[in-house]
């Protein structure tokens, strides 16, 4: 069945619709009938005129249209630095050169483009370099659209060995050019006999004095059995070793590294796997990555409802352990804290706040208020231990910080014992001696966890939670809804106050905010950049009150690890951070370092490390994947073109856009076209018809 379809855009469509309303109530502006009389006849002008007018221009719209002389045929080659490696003694590159000597690509009416994560123009075979150190397609497509923002385009050929290793999925892109995609395939799809260090995972950020855990994870391909020995070097220097054993038929491995720092820094690692004699390249062996380790002293503020049993145990326990400084503020009167006041200020500098039994029932609202209101202004994370007088209403407060809610906050006081949740990564688990513990109470029920909270311990009894922890946006949060824990005491046979502090330790660490608040930072875009790479650096100052500012001026330098001034870096604002680009480097460590001035004068000064090298992104996935280039051709009525046919790819090009041209015609003739349709005249003609005799009937010339 004919579809309608128009040559006419919304806004042409609507301007028209607009002069033919008015014209028709010019017409009738004078006229002396009643308004509905009135406003019938100028509707049916204005749809006449409408119809008219749309049915007269169109021919003029259709031929302009149907010129697709200025459709553009693109042709996209991949140029990442894979190219250079050779596949049964033939490298990609030579494959690329046979494709550009085998058609006359190049002296075509064809836009020809190289592309890594963007794209530039070839006019030559000579000026192609296989350089790129990443594939991203999406980004380069984004770029070609960019390039020609009004233009169509007949059809769009991606020579690729389809391994796009950063960036989404280009289909999306594709799918805006409204053109088929001619995908060819270079590249050898058999696995080669290698080793591949893929990459490795860690805590970008850690404390000094505690151990970091470093999994490295492996690719080895075609290797019977035997070891590989893998090594970790810190800057430069190997610190362990393991040997790994391979066995036949298994291509994924792990092994795992202990890293521990004693003073805090930015360090490089290197994970190496040994270089084998049949190996199909070495330059995917190794990965680096950096670590920064933070100062293990942690600030808490311990602010409990009062005076009483639980609170004088865990403040002894929080007392001795060595890497927390705890500040207390226990509660003397509503608003009053035996301590001192709660300074708004010192809240930038805390790792997390501890409720212990707070707010209670004689805690003032609007000081309970003002350490919600601190809390969210610094994003500080919260760990709330409930207390026989806790206010469940005053908590309200800090609804959203808090990881549950209750249904019945007020119920009997009674004994329940500690049941471990036993999930994946539950910190509890660790505690062995925490689900033996003497029973201790609770006093709420109905308790629901929010959601993305996950349950740690429950009733034993009821199964209801009883500790949850949750992250959500910029807040973390911990409650534990028992109190009582004095109680422990009363098992001789366990040590209570070692089981209150590895408690304490794990609600409290897995709350924490581990990077304490600063008046200025300085930090790269990322720690390891490409030598063809821009340097990007950026910079973050904030106020007296640790909020966002742009009124600072920011100036900095690159050094090298002697000293030695490498660039200057000039700071820009972008929205609340500060950024600075600089000219590829060359392969070396550097050093970023930068002034702050607020109101004219010194304010603060930061400084970071990072590297620049020849990346082996490119080196990690080898074997070329159809599977992409074809998902590409499939889903925009494109063709695929593999090795032993590139001298087709003209020919294809060409047929693809004869066909798709056709098509179009096809569908061009088929439409409800106006001027051609009979049914739209003869409506034409009734409607003027109509208004005709309706307007002699009541007397109008």
């Amino acid at each position: 069945m004919p579809g309608f379809s128009s040559t006419y855009s919304p806004l042409f469509l609507t301007v028209i619709l607009i002069l033919s309303g008015g014209i028709s109530y010019f017409f009738y502006r004078k006229s002396f009938l009643s308004n509905s009389k009135k406003y019938f006849l100028i509707s049916l002008k204005a749809i006449a005129i409408f119809l008219l007018l749309t049915l007269l221009i169109e021919p003029v719209l259709s031929s302009l249209v149907k010129n697709d002389s200025s459709k553009l045929n693109i042709i996209l080659i991949d140029n990442s630095r894979s190219n250079s490696l050779s596949f049964q003694g033939a490298a990609k590159d030579d494959e690329i050169k046979k494709i550009l000597s085998e058609n006359n690509i190049l002296n075509s009416d064809f836009k020809v483009y190289s592309f890594s994560n963007s794209v530039i123009p070839l006019n030559s075979a000579d000026s192609f370099i296989s350089a790129g150190y990443e594939t991203d397609l999406e980004a380069a497509l984004k770029s070609l659209k960019n390039a020609y923002p009004s233009r169509m385009f007949n059809s769009v050929t991606i020579i690729s060995d389809g391994i796009f290793n950063t960036g989404g999925n280009p289909l999306y892109e594709a799918k805006k050019f409204q053109a088929p995609f001619i995908t060819v395939v270079i590249g050898d799809t058999n696995r080669q006999k290698d080793i591949v260090v893929a990459g490795a995972l860690y805590n970008e950020k850690a404390f000094t004095n505690t151990p970091a855990k470093v999994k490295v994870l492996l690719d080895i391909y075609k290797y019977a059995g035997g070891t590989v020995k893998v090594e970790l070097l810190r800057e430069g220097s190997v610190i362990s070793s393991k040997n790994l054993d391979i066995n036949s038929g298994v291509q994924n491995y792990e092994t795992d590294f202990d890293i521990t720092e004693n003073t805090p820094g930015k360090i490089k690692y290197r994970v190496q796997a040994e270089h084998k004699e049949d190996e199909f390249t070495y330059k995917n062996n190794y990965y680096d990555f950096y670590i920064t380790y933070i100062d293990n002293k942690v600030n808490i503020m311990v602010i409990s409802g009062g005076p009483g049993y639980d609170n004088e145990f865990a403040g002894s326990v929080l007392k001795r352990i060595g890497n927390y400084n705890t500040a207390y503020r226990t509660s003397k009167s509503p608003g009053e804290f035996y301590e001192g006041t709660i300074d708004q200020r010192s809240f930038a500098e805390l790792s997390a706040v501890f409720l212990l039994n707070y707010p209670a029932s004689q805690s003032a609202a609007n000081t309970v208020q003002d350490i919600t209101n601190y809390i969210r202004m610094f994003k500080t994370p919260v760990v709330f231990f409930a207390g026989k007088n806790t206010d469940y209403q005053k908590l309200n407060s800090l609804d959203e910080l808090i990881p549950f809610t209750l249904s019945r906050p007020s119920s009997a006081e009674s004994l329940f014992s500690l049941q471990i949740v036993n999930s994946d990564n539950n910190p509890l688990l660790k505690l062995p001696q925490f689900g033996s513990t003497a029973q201790i109470f609770r006093n709420v029920s109905g308790v629901l966890p929010k959601p993305g909270a996950v349950t740690l311990a429950t009733d034993r009894a009821t199964g209801e939670p009883v500790m949850m922890t949750r992250t959500s946006g910029e807040y973390k949060s911990t409650a534990f809804l028992g109190y009582g824990l004095w109680r422990w005491r009363l098992n001789q046979s366990a040590d209570a106050e070692k089981t209150l502090e590895s408690f304490l330790i794990e609600a409290i660490n897995m709350t924490l905010q581990k990077e304490k608040k600063t008046k200025f930072r300085i930090y790269p875009a990322k720690d390891i950049f490409d030598l063809k790479q821009r340097v990007r650096i950026l910079a973050e100052v904030y106020d007296e009150n640790f909020l966002p500012t742009r009124n600072a001026t920011v100036k900095g330098k690159i050094t090298k690890a002697d000293g030695t001034k490498i660039a200057e870096l000039n700071f820009t604002i972008e929205e609340n951070k500060y950024s600075a680009n600089v000219s590829p480097l060359l392969p070396g460590d550097y050093i970023a370092e930068a002034d702050a001035e607020l109101g004219n004068s010194y304010y603060a000064s930061d400084k970071s490390r990072f590297s620049v090298d020849s990346l082996n992104t490119e080196f990690i996935e080898t074997r070329t994947n159809s599977g992409n280039l074809r998902e590409l051709s499939e889903n925009t009525g494109g063709k695929v073109i593999n090795t032993g046919a590139y001298n087709t790819i003209e020919s294809v090009i060409k047929e693809t856009v004869n066909n798709r041209t056709q098509e179009t015609e096809l569908r061009r003739q088929n439409r409800f076209n106006l001027w051609e349709n009979k049914f739209v005249l003869g409506l034409i003609i009734m409607l003027f018809s109509l208004e005709w005799v309706l307007r002699k009937r009541n007397n109008i010339p």
